[in-house]
């Protein structure tokens, strides 16, 4: 096993990848699993929490609005057939209720009475539902209406170029024009005064009278969604991204040319919370000529894509100050729907189709996950709350109080390697019972093990690379906290490269490091200061020491996905040779230098092996090694003759190691004129070279040089007389 150790030999502590822990305690990890009866707490405590009775599904494509009446009756409005639904107060079962000459129902309102009054779209057209089925109420000639509100007064509809038209049954008329290009919601106030949410400004007004309005708050978001008033006084409104608003527009217009059989039509629609507002306009346009109702187009299931970071949706308070309190935001999901119950406020949203509670400190608690895509709408009744499910439409009914079973499942946790799991500690209380699952595959698949439970606190699922857990209770527990231990495999290092460079190095340097370029330049400098002697007799001459050694510069690359401390050892032996030689172990550095003339010329290959042998125990510890490609080293010059012949210089030159690579000749010191193989080209160990040269007059010197491949120089000094 890995273990922490001190190695008192150097008096510092290596720390081995060694044993890991999962931890879930924080409300961000235990949301990442499936809840299913169970609530969690902004403190990250799982309890028991709400139950879903009964799931009614619609059959249909979309469910688009709910309403309910004082008798708990519930009416919800579908697409793209139009039909509307009743379900009454405890009812197994939906039954049809109408069926409208729209397509689309997305808007639905019950009046203070009882009645229950929809909008028909596209076609602007509002009826009242009867016994006998829908019967025109009135003509807007918008094309689209979002929202619906009843009084005394009339049926207050929202439309989709931003008109608010009032209805009676002698009476269409526009009651005000907000200028923004949706009214997605409305409802009255305490004093009857008529509310609007507005897209894509995000504005809240407030509506006394007919062309007559006031702003109560220009919102941070696209989209009004939902306004509840409360009888103190107070607002509340739920604003968003627009997502809704969206969705729904993209059924005005079709893609050119789509199919309208009512197959859904697939959108990606990009939404920019925090867009910039495009200003307030409160002044009315001309009303354009009623329009004939159209043929439905084909219903569209858009995605939204907002940008990470951004906030999503936000709950406001307005006060009667008006002041505005923001009680919610979050950047993780879109909330559609808020309802007040027994002075709670309870929230949906698109997130795994949960519902929550606001707190009173403003924290919110996740009181059910429905495991639906989103909830769209959300009533509350005297036991409990019904919600919509707008995508794959049912309707479900949820109860306030606690009914097990309970369950939550964790999030699969990734080890860096194939692990050994150990124990899971819980700080509960309460009868849980735990079991586990581990498989090699990040998702959950046929070729995981089969759940089973703890022996103890000990995990009995299989060594794997992926692990999961779930628990179960039949009576009130409170989880606060899980730790998974387990030991990942050690993982042997990984090394990536070796690089071998031939350096020229000063003699009086210091130790050469890996860095030094191997075109670094020296300069000699020799100076005679006419005080030279020596024991013998004659003239002391200037002796010009060798200016610089060859070091040759060995570096690798190496690295260890369980963050080991590494050792390095190097070794090489010639191509020609079969057993490797030790050249310098126990490095902990990832270079190392020697001094080039320790070895001949040749090929060598150099290998160096890193163990992780300092982070772990000699049965755990692993290795790895790279060997290099073949290294020439060539510190030999050539070996150079050369004549002058009847005005030609004649040119010989050979090397044993590589091949000759340039010939230049000068003439009494003046510049190198380079000369070309006979041949045609220098590609080869032996080349030969000829050119016809001119000698000034009287005694003359001819220098000839020559490099090979790894630049070692021969000169030859030819002395010419007349």
């Amino acid at each position: 096993m890995k273990r922490w150790f001190t190695l008192s030999i150097v008096g510092s502590l290596l720390i081995a990848a060694g044993p890991a822990t999962w931890e879930l305690s924080q409300y961000s990890d235990w949301s990442k699993g499936k809840l299913k009866g169970v609530s969690l707490s902004r403190e990250g405590v799982l309890q028991p929490g709400p139950a879903i009775g009964i799931s009614l599904p619609l059959g249909e494509v979309s469910l688009w609005s709910m309403t309910s009446t004082s008798d708990g009756t519930v009416y919800l409005g579908t697409g793209p057939k139009g039909r509307i639904y009743r379900r009454k107060p405890n009812a197994k079962s939906l039954e049809l209720a109408a069926t409208l000459p729209e397509p689309h129902v997305f808007a639905l309102s019950a009046s203070p009475n009882g009645e229950i009054f929809a909008a028909g779209s596209p076609g602007g057209n509002v009826y009242r539902i009867t016994a006998e089925g829908p019967k025109l109420y009135g003509q807007t000639g918008a094309k689209f209406l979002w929202s619906l509100a009843v009084n005394r007064e009339g049926v207050f509809a929202g439309a989709d170029d931003g008109r608010i038209f009032r209805l009676s049954p002698t009476v269409s008329e526009v009651y005000y024009e907000t200028g923004q290009s949706n009214v997605t919601a409305l409802a009255f106030d305490s004093k009857g005064s008529l509310l609007a949410g507005s897209d894509p400004n995000g504005i809240l007004y407030r509506i006394p009278a007919k062309g007559k309005a006031q702003v109560l708050f220009d919102a941070p978001f696209t989209e009004i969604r939902t306004v509840t008033p409360l009888s103190e006084g107070q607002i509340l409104f739920l604003a968003m991204g627009g997502a809704a608003a969206k969705r729904t527009e993209n059924l005005a217009q079709p893609a050119s040319g789509a199919a309208t059989s009512g197959v859904p039509q697939v959108t990606t629609t990009i939404t920019v919370t925090e867009e910039a507002q495009a200003g307030i306009d409160l002044k009315p346009k001309a009303t354009p000529p009623a329009q004939a109702p159209q043929a439905a187009p084909a219903a569209t299931a858009a995605t939204t894509m907002d940008v990470p970071g951004l906030d999503r949706s936000a709950v406001y308070r307005l006060n009667t100050d008006l002041t505005v309190d923001s009680l919610y935001v979050t950047k993780e999901e879109s909330l559609y729907d808020l309802a007040e119950r027994e002075g709670k406020l309870y929230l949906s949203s698109d997130r795994m189709g949960r519902i929550y509670r606001l707190e009173e400190d403003r924290s919110a608690t996740l009181l059910l996950e429905t495991g639906e895509s989103e909830i769209g709408r959300l009533v509350a009744t005297s036991t409990g709350w019904l919600a919509a499910v707008t995508t794959s439409p049912k309707l479900l009914e949820v109860s306030a109080s606690a009914a097990p079973p309970y369950e939550y499942e964790s999030p699969v946790h990734e080890a860096s390697n194939i692990a050994l799991w150990g124990a899971l500690q819980l700080n509960a209380s309460g009868e849980l019972r735990i079991e586990t699952r581990s498989g090699n595959s990040a998702k959950p698949d046929a070729t995981w093990s089969e759940w089973q439970p703890l022996k103890g606190t000990n995990l009995q699922s299989p060594a794997a690379r992926y692990a999961q857990w779930r628990m179960k209770a039949d009576r009130d527990f409170k989880l606060r906290s899980a730790t998974l231990n387990y030991l990942p495999r050690n993982q042997p290092p990984i090394l990536k490269s070796v690089t071998a460079v031939l350096a020229m190095v000063p003699s009086n340097a210091p130790k050469p490091q890996a860095a030094v370029a191997a075109s670094s330049t020296y300069t000699l400098t020799i100076t005679d200061t006419g005080e030279a002697s020596s024991s013998s007799a004659g003239t002391a001459s200037l002796l010009a020491t060798r200016p610089a050694g060859r070091q040759l510069m060995l570096s690798w690359v190496a690295e260890d996905s369980d963050s080991d401390t590494l050792q390095y050892s190097l070794h090489f032996r010639a191509e020609d040779e079969t057993e490797w030689k030790l050249l310098k172990n126990e490095l902990t550095e990832t270079n190392h230098s020697l001094d080039a003339d320790t070895l001949a010329d040749g090929r060598y290959l150099f290998r160096v092996t890193a163990s992780d042998t300092l982070s772990n125990s000699s049965q755990t510890s692993k290795s790895a090694s790279f060997t290099s490609v073949p290294v020439l080293l060539d510190q030999t010059p050539p070996k150079l003759d050369a004549a002058v012949r009847e005005g030609n210089l004649i040119i010989e030159c050979s090397d044993a190691a590589s091949s000759i690579r340039r010939i230049e000749y000068s003439i009494n010191a003046g510049r190198w004129i380079v000369v070309d193989a006979e041949d045609g080209i220098f590609d080869s160990r032996e080349e030969k070279a000829r050119t016809a040269i001119m000698l000034p007059p009287g005694e003359g010197i001819v220098t000839v040089r020559a490099f090979d491949a790894a630049l070692n120089v021969a000169l030859k000094k030819i002395l010419v007389r007349p």
